[in-house]
């Protein structure tokens, strides 16, 4: 969970100065859906890579 929320304020410090404080929001929001599944996905298909992403974030 803590991972999730690490990637949303960062994806939302990387947007918010281009797209404004709600489209960054709007941005992270979308970032941690695509992310958790993007490693459901890798999770099903590529079980090593799956543990790789688990140890990277």
């Amino acid at each position: 969970m803590l991972e999730l929320l690490g990637l949303a304020w960062s994806a939302w410090k990387l947007s918010a100065k281009r797209l404004g404080p709600v489209g960054g929001v709007v941005f992270a929001l979308a970032s941690v859906v695509a992310f958790v599944l993007f490693r459901d996905w890798v999770a099903d298909r590529y079980p090593n890579v799956s543990e790789a992403l688990e140890k990277a974030v």
